[in-house]
């Protein structure tokens, strides 16, 4: 008897134009999609967005208990805002979890931050939480889970170690963790990892065997990432699979070594307190790309990087260093593109004698502040060592504190007497500048001397660019080039 009043209802709204037809519909095509993809739909929504689907239909109840995809790192800040609201949440999501059994997880994501007392509450019940998210953890691994992201930060980290067991999950492909200095212990050396990346980021790793772990049992890593690790002060991997290192660290470690026939990209930023004291060794005879900010280290091994394509140096060595500093430049005299940032340049040529030892370079940035007249020398050096160079750019990126005087001894002529031999293959020069006389002969010599010369983009400071456009244009240019004048933006 209940049906048939629906069924009227349903023919009354197909005769006031089909809007409930539609609307049903649409509700039917949804709930006919195959799993798969549905699943693929469900992977943009969150838990909390799962938890509530669960109460439609029960086909979509099926389809949110089966979804691989756990995503537990948009939930609103409203909903974990006081310890009550955390409480409750916590209960529907481990509600959640229990209901959906050991149904596969493929990738599991938690964001998720402690809670910060506000002026209403006096007491915080929210310390268990960790011991909480602990469980879930554990969760996911028994699912068979394939791609595990955590970023937690917890009440006492060193309470509670990170779950050994998902080291020992065989189906686990990518690990990030991130746990405010959660201790990590060496996992077993007899269990054969499947990970293909590993990402670490304020952890406290137990001894040094953790990373002889990832040489010798991650026999499929291709990606590392290591961030403000501590706990240890030598890092040693040699990998037979990895093909991608990053490496970024304050005061924690002394001494990295990083060795691996495959690697093609390594990222190193690197600020030691005792630079005498510490080491670097990179052993990676073909690796493409290579990026290196920090410090200089006492005791250097680079070996040559014959297959380098690319390489940015934004080095801070000191005044005795000048030796160091060549020797990193001769180890990349293959590459074909080189960001250099200012310490770098004045620390070898500026002295304005010494060539650069990286003839083959095609592309060259240089990342400086203003061109003063110390720093002019050090360029003319460089630039008479980079015979073959196509592509000059120049980031303009002045300190606070920078020099406003000192950045007009050097006109068009002194650029002349250079001899600069790339001069007359130049295609393309992209220079920031602001009405400094240094940077403008710099500017109006390439456009008078570099007969090939194809474009040229000058970008300039809004109160800088009419004063710049002018003086620009007074050059006579020897190729048919383009300038492009456009101004600088608003760095944020």
């Amino acid at each position: 008897m209940a049906s048939k009043p629906k069924k009227r209802a349903i023919a009354r709204c197909e005769g006031e134009g089909g809007g409930c037809s539609e609307s049903k519909s649409l509700i039917d095509r949804l709930s006919d999609l195959p799993d798969q993809v549905a699943h693929h739909i469900l992977s943009f929504l969150t838990v909390v967005d799962l938890v509530r689907l669960c109460c439609v239909s029960k086909r979509w109840r099926e389809l949110s208990l089966s979804a691989p995809c756990l995503n537990f790192d948009e939930i609103p800040s409203s909903c974990r805002s006081t310890c009550y609201d955390r409480l409750q949440l916590m209960t529907y999501l481990e509600r959640f979890l229990f209901h959906r059994g050991d149904n596969k997880v493929q990738s599991f994501r938690v964001n998720w931050e402690r809670h910060y007392m506000d002026e209403n509450e006096t007491v915080c019940i929210c310390s268990s939480e960790h011991y909480r998210l602990l469980t879930w953890i554990n969760c996911a691994v028994r699912c068979n889970v394939e791609v595990l992201d955590l970023k937690m930060a917890l009440y006492d980290p060193e309470d509670a170690p990170f779950p050994s067991s998902v080291f020992l999950c065989g189906t686990l492909k990518s690990l990030v963790v991130d746990m405010n200095f959660t201790l990590l212990r060496t996992p077993s050396f007899g269990f054969s990892s499947n990970l293909s990346k590993l990402q670490l980021k304020d952890v406290v790793i137990e001894d040094e065997r953790f990373f002889k772990w990832i040489s010798c049992s991650c026999k499929f890593i291709r990606e590392l990432h290591l961030d403000q690790v501590r706990g240890i002060e030598t890092i040693s991997i040699a990998s037979s699979s990895l093909k991608i290192f990053r490496f970024f660290d304050v005061f924690n470690t002394s001494h990295l070594s990083i060795s691996g026939e495959k690697l093609e990209d390594i990222v190193v930023g690197w600020y030691v307190e005792s630079p005498s004291n510490s080491s670097l060794n990179i052993c990676a005879p073909n690796l493409k790309v290579l990026s290196w900010s920090g410090k200089l280290m006492n005791h250097l091994s680079l070996g040559k990087f014959r297959c380098l394509e690319a390489a940015v140096l934004r080095l801070r060595p000191d005044a005795d260093e000048v030796d160091k500093v060549y020797e990193v430049l001769c180890s990349l005299c293959n590459v074909r593109a080189l960001m250099l940032d200012e310490a770098t340049i004045k620390a070898p040529f500026s002295k304005g004698s010494m060539r650069a030892p990286i003839s083959n370079i095609h592309c060259l940035t240089m990342d400086t502040g203003r061109i003063t007249d110390e720093l002019v020398p050090a360029i003319a050096s460089l630039f008479r060592g980079l015979p073959n160079l196509y592509i000059l750019c120049i980031q303009y990126k002045p300190p606070l504190d920078g020099p406003q005087s000192n950045t007009s001894g050097f006109d068009m002529g002194y650029w002349k007497l250079q001899n600069l031999a790339f001069i007359d293959q130049l295609k393309v020069v992209s220079i920031e500048l602001c009405n400094d006389s240094n940077v403008i002969d710099l500017a109006r010599y390439i456009l008078e001397c570099a007969q090939n010369l194809l474009q040229m983009i000058v970008i300039s400071p809004p109160l800088d660019s009419d004063a710049v456009s002018k003086k620009l244009m007074e050059s006579k240019i020897v190729s048919g080039a383009t300038v492009v004048y456009r101004e600088i933006e608003k760095r944020g």
